[in-house]
């Protein structure tokens, strides 16, 4: 999927409108291990990834808590930081070799000039994040951690071939140990 296609599909936008927009983002690459934005930065830009994989993360009493892993085809922020223009909070680190499509927020703030209804269509985007984010939550709270996994391992298991999987437990809410368990437990039945 390219960027102009996705950009159509999660804003609503009509081709020439995802061109511009696409012609706003500038393509960018990171090694694994690169941090790609962090706490210490003072501006959040948003990415788009084309290949390769990232991890969201915050530290917590000194350890690592995964929040996300993004893929190809998914935007990649600090949400709050790129809404709000709040302090940044989530480390995003390469975990593979990625190559992405950068905007930054100030070319952004063209969309809003040139693109026709860009605030209700900006909304409808958000809105989605947010449904999402409000999904994963209730999943959390309501569902156990054998659930959660078969939950996360039909809509992204193939992340399991393509990240550490101490990450994917991170993530879940469990520990390597309890996810390996749980990974035996079905590979049984």
């Amino acid at each position: 999927m390219t960027l102009t296609s996705q950009l159509q599909q999660a804003l609503q936008l009509s081709v020439q409108e995802a061109k511009l927009a696409e012609s706003l983002f500038t393509p960018v690459s990171f090694n694994k291990g690169d941090v790609i934005i962090s706490p210490l930065q003072h501006t959040c830009p948003l990415y788009y990834i084309t290949a390769g994989f990232v991890r969201v993360y915050a530290l917590q009493d000194g350890k690592e808590i995964t929040q996300w892993i993004g893929s190809p085809h998914y935007f990649m922020t600090d949400l709050s930081a790129w809404i709000f223009g709040s302090p940044i909070k989530w480390t995003i680190e390469a975990i593979t070799l990625v190559k992405a499509l950068c905007i930054t927020k100030s070319d952004y703030a063209i969309l809003a000039s040139q693109v026709a209804h860009w605030q209700e269509k900006e909304r409808g985007f958000i809105g989605h994040c947010f449904e999402q984010m409000e999904q994963r939550i209730f999943q959390f709270i309501s569902l156990s951690a054998e659930q959660r996994y078969a939950v996360f391992f039909k809509q992204l298991g193939s992340l399991f071939n393509e990240v550490p999987h101490q990450y994917i437990a991170s993530m879940l809410g469990m520990t390597p140990e309890t996810l390996s368990r749980i990974r035996k437990k079905v590979a049984k039945e």
